[in-house]
């Protein structure tokens, strides 16, 4: 497994859809493509937006730490018919540990909120060689950020943050 860390979360223009990159120091990358809601979810906590109630990703964490469980790592696990797969490990009070199925879009919401480690395994690396400079210099993360900034609670529709 190769630790990684999130390097970005960036609109592509051309397609509206929103992209996951994760990456390592020593060059590797993994962009995703993941759903406006948990790009949105994941950008607000990076940039330290505090909203007045909590997001589903909250709520989980929340919930986790209630019940004494916390979260040790997320992997991304595999990639099949171009769709990823991922594990959130947790332990619970006792130390034993579980792993639960996750999209990496939320394995990776919850693990920026706790400061978790993010694992891929190498075989999806290998799968999936990228550059990380070419991803991150065609992404716009100056669209994003006002995208974040702009968003009212509002927004939301019926849905009281």
């Amino acid at each position: 497994m190769i630790r990684m860390s999130v390097a970005g979360v960036h609109l592509d223009s051309s397609s509206g859809s929103a992209v996951l990159v994760l990456a390592n120091p020593e060059g590797r990358a993994l962009p995703i493509l993941i759903g406006l809601a948990e790009a949105t979810s994941i950008a607000r906590e990076l940039e330290g937006v505090e909203l007045p109630r909590p997001l589903t990703h909250d709520l989980l964490r929340d919930s986790l730490e209630a019940l004494g469980a916390r979260i040790l790592r997320v992997e991304v696990t595999a990639l099949r018919e171009n769709t990823y797969y991922a594990i959130v490990v947790l332990a619970d009070a006792s130390g034993q540990e579980t792993q639960l199925d996750s999209r990496p879009s939320d394995a990776v919401a919850l693990a920026v909120r706790v400061d978790a480690p993010i694992f891929v395994h190498e075989q999806v690396l290998r799968e999936t060689q990228s550059n990380p400079q070419e991803i991150l210099a065609s992404a716009e993360k100056e669209e994003w950020k006002k995208i974040l900034e702009a968003m009212d609670p509002e927004d939301f529709g019926k849905y009281k943050m």
